[in-house]
């Protein structure tokens, strides 16, 4: 059973629909767990979800009504995901007997100081630790003080057969209401500080004082949509579409001429992987695990974060050079196929379960 704050659109919600809607249910049966209501995402049959009803923020509630769930389902194993479920699903899972328990970060870690030591005696409690790319991991060994050889890490991996190169890009840039000719700089995230879109737009504002003309597509919704169209606005740019939020982003990124990612902190972009995947070039900062999918100089560009005028000249660089562009897409398509597939990331979550669950029994504790 995964345990998760809320189960709509975001990485780490995405990241467990993958898990649980790919694993083999004759071997591996998932179910999730939403702490908080909300619309879910789509689960595929039996795949169960459990709606729980907490408070915004640590709630102890929750620890009575999770244990009760746990103790009726009888999971083998929990996976906590992230600090937003790591306290209550713990003491659940522990009071209800649960045999294992599993713990994910994703990106962004709380490092407040008393959630800093909570962290630090929780993981150590728990079966197994994991990471979603190596330089997360490295910042989980840093700023919690866990012992880096207990962490593992287990990347993220998407569908080939969904992302990949289109020849027909102007029907792609038609169906957006862009003209074919226009070059379209895009990225997919939603608006929410980390993503740190005001960047990529200041970025933009840098490049379109050169005289580029360019389109601009950010696919995503989020608490700063509002403000990031004003932003848009104050900056003057030509032709910003937000877009919201939508179900076919391969879609959407087949359209773009580049792609781009602004964020302050990533655990392993999805993005990212979706973007090379479609044989975009890549503009990213460099956080988290970025260097871990993009080749600086081979499959895009990593610039340091918060910092548009860096940003604006890798966009420049690529904008003036079509046939680095070209280069860049076909070797991220190249490396995405080669390491970022969905079967590798299955195969690796179910060898771990399968190795957790078998290895203790279900005692019940009253």
């Amino acid at each position: 059973m995964h345990l998760t704050d809320r189960f709509g659109v975001g990485g780490l919600e995405l990241g467990i629909l993958k898990i649980v809607n790919g694993l083999d249910d004759s071997r591996v049966v998932s179910s999730v767990c939403s702490f908080r209501p909300g619309d879910p995402l789509a689960l595929r049959p039996g795949v169960k979800l459990f709606k729980l009803n907490g408070r915004k923020g640590n709630d102890p509630s929750l620890v009575v009504d999770l244990c009760r769930l746990l103790r009726r389902e009888r999971p083998h194993v929990v996976h906590t995901h992230q600090w937003g479920t790591l306290l209550e699903g713990a003491v659940a899972a522990r009071l209800a007997g649960v045999p294992r328990l599993v713990h994910g970060e994703h990106g962004t870690l709380d490092v407040r100081r008393r959630n800093v030591w909570a962290q630090r005696v929780l993981w150590r409690r728990v079966d197994r630790m994991l990471s979603v790319s190596s330089r997360l991991a490295e910042r989980m060994a840093r700023d919690i003080g866990f012992p880096l050889s207990r962490i593992t890490v287990i990347r993220n991996g998407l569908d080939l057969d969904r992302f990949q190169p289109r020849e027909d890009k102007a029907a792609a840039k038609l169906a957006l209401g862009i003209e074919p000719n226009t070059l379209l700089i895009g990225t997919v995230g939603r608006t929410v500080p980390v993503k740190d879109h005001a960047t990529f737009l200041r970025a933009v504002g840098l490049l379109q004082s050169t005289g580029t003309r360019c389109s601009v597509v950010i696919a995503g919704t989020g608490p700063l949509l509002e403000e990031t169209r004003q932003l848009a606005r104050s900056l003057d740019l030509h032709d910003v579409r937000m877009l919201g939020t939508r179900d076919d982003v391969d879609a959407v990124l087949s359209a773009f001429d580049i792609f781009v990612l602004s964020s302050l902190s990533e655990g392993l972009s999805n993005t990212i992987q979706e973007a090379m995947a479609s044989g975009l070039p890549v503009v990213a900062t460099q956080v988290g695990g970025a260097d871990e999918l993009v080749v600086d100089g081979q499959t895009g560009i990593l610039v340091p974060p918060a910092d548009p005028g860096a940003l604006a000249d890798a966009l420049v660089t690529l904008v003036r050079d079509v046939e680095r562009r070209n280069l860049f897409g076909r070797a991220g398509h190249a490396r995405a196929k080669s390491n970022f597939g969905l079967r590798r990331m299955l195969h690796e979550y179910e060898d771990m379960y399968l190795g957790l669950g078998a290895s203790k029994t279900w005692i019940p504790r009253h």
